[in-house]
């Protein structure tokens, strides 16, 4: 079943368990979608400016670790953390296997995190970015869930697609 179709966690107030089946959705999609997909599968660019598998990947776990800093961190360089995010994007090859367990770790010790919190302090102010601009700690977990559920629709789509490249028959005149 998928997780947002699962009760609530009795321990966990509705604001975060929505947070928290989120953050599950994101991992189901995943798992879903690249159970078959192959090594070979997480380096094809399907055209140019079009990143990867693997590069969305890598990118969804450091774009949450970014957003969980600004959301749950209170000592921590906005610009070197924004310079971070260039490197999600130039990765090297690796095996999916490592790649999901990257995500995996990312979004699991977010949701500990997550469950942890006190609910009042969803609604305190947290700096976000370089600008830091006053941005309620609730707003920025949410957007984390939506920003991983962006990408891993990516990957869906992507792994179809590689799906379909690799079962293309040629055309009869």
């Amino acid at each position: 079943m998928e997780p947002w179709l699962t009760p609530d966690e009795s321990n966990v107030s509705p604001r975060k368990a929505d947070l928290l089946k989120g953050l599950d959705q994101v991992l189901y999609w995943l798992d879903t979608y690249l159970q078959d997909l192959s090594d070979e599968a997480l380096g094809w660019t399907p055209a140019p400016d079009v990143p990867p598998i693997g590069a969305r990947l890598q990118h969804i776990a450091g774009a949450s670790r970014r957003l969980a800093t600004y959301a749950l961190e209170d000592d921590y360089d906005p610009h070197l953390l924004a310079a971070t995010a260039e490197r999600d994007w130039a990765v090297p090859p690796r095996p999916k296997a490592e790649l999901l367990a990257e995500v995996r770790q990312s979004l699991t010790d977010l949701r500990t995190r997550i469950a942890a919190l006190p609910d009042e302090a969803l609604d305190e102010f947290r700096p976000v970015g370089r600008r830091q601009i006053p941005v309620r700690r609730a707003g920025i977990l949410h957007h984390l869930v939506e920003h991983a559920a962006y990408h891993a629709g990516q990957v869906a789509l992507l792994a179809r697609l590689w799906a379909a490249r690799r079962e293309e028959r040629p055309r009869n005149g």
